[in-house]
């Protein structure tokens, strides 16, 4: 598939942009290129406050890889200002796992080549 890397980068950032609106303020990421896929690891921390926030996100990420909406709408993954584009990051991905704890989050997503 074209431009694996550059879609790789764009979930990482769009999961970024949307920890730091909760008000993350230690963010982790790990991106490992494997063989038959990229696992990227990110931890935060959160507030209790924004469990509503939190909930949304894992909704929106385990919503299942597809692939012909992927393939038009990638590109804009990271670039809006007004609005998340998650749902299109859960579109992008084959596996998302998410644990929280009390104040910390840890999404270790999939994405098969």
């Amino acid at each position: 598939m074209k431009h694996n890397k550059r879609r790789i980068s764009k979930i990482v950032d769009e999961l970024v942009v949307y920890l730091f609106n909760m008000g993350a303020t230690d963010i982790n990421i790990n991106l490992k290129e494997k063989k038959d896929y990229y696992k990227i690891v990110l931890t935060s921390n959160y507030t209790v406050k924004d469990q509503e926030k939190i909930e949304k996100m894992i909704k929106y990420l385990k919503c299942g890889k597809q692939e012909e909406m992927e393939e038009y709408y990638w590109e804009l993954a990271g670039d809006c200002d007004v609005d998340t584009e998650l749902t299109l990051v859960g579109m992008m991905i084959d596996k998302a796992e998410i644990h929280t704890s009390e104040d910390t989050i840890k999404l270790v997503l999939y994405r098969y080549k």
